[in-house]
């Protein structure tokens, strides 16, 4: 079972009219389907502080890690994880169908490989991401919490790139809004 922490961005790229509380409410209700299959165990939220999210955790029934900055964030919400493998989702995104199953296959052949990584792009947005697929932004991240916690500090794309997943999901995320 993987650790789960939905990692609110500083500057996230929101949509008109669609606030922080409500692109994390939809993130969360995404990943329902993937705990009630056994994927996903405890669930955190790590995000700025100050934007009244703790009620969302609450009702969520997570917990809330929250920094004056991303890498502060970030660095606490794994630090607070639980298990030893962590699954790390950009708010604002919903895995496709698929991954639940890609997800269990990938963690299931790979259990003795500390180094093992694994990512979850977004759904190409624009021509040259639908040329070249691979070049379409990381939106998660399963990987050890060993190997998370041993990246410098920074936010989510210095983690991806320090990680370097050599497993990029075929199930894609897409954006919510």
């Amino acid at each position: 079972m993987l650790s789960t922490i939905v990692f609110c961005e500083d500057r996230p790229a929101r949509p008109p009219g669609r606030d922080l509380a409500e692109l994390l409410a939809r993130t969360l209700a995404s990943l329902v389907t993937a705990t009630v299959e056994g994927l996903l165990c405890d669930v955190r939220i790590a995000g700025p502080a100050g934007q009244d999210l703790n009620i969302l955790a609450n009702h969520a029934g997570c917990a809330l890690i929250e920094a004056e900055n991303e890498a502060a964030w970030l660095g606490l919400a794994l630090q607070a994880a639980r298990g030893p493998d962590v699954f790390l989702l950009r708010c604002g995104r919903t895995p496709e169908a698929g991954f639940i199953e890609e997800a269990s296959d990938f963690l299931a052949i790979n259990t003795k490989d500390p180094a093992r990584a694994a990512c979850l792009r977004t759904l190409p947005e624009n021509f040259i991401e639908r040329m070249f697929p691979s070049l379409a932004p990381v939106t998660g991240l399963i990987a050890s919490r060993d190997l998370m916690l041993g990246a410098p500090p920074g936010g989510f794309a210095k983690l991806a790139g320090f990680i370097a997943p050599a497993t990029s999901f075929r199930a894609r995320a897409r954006r919510i809004g």
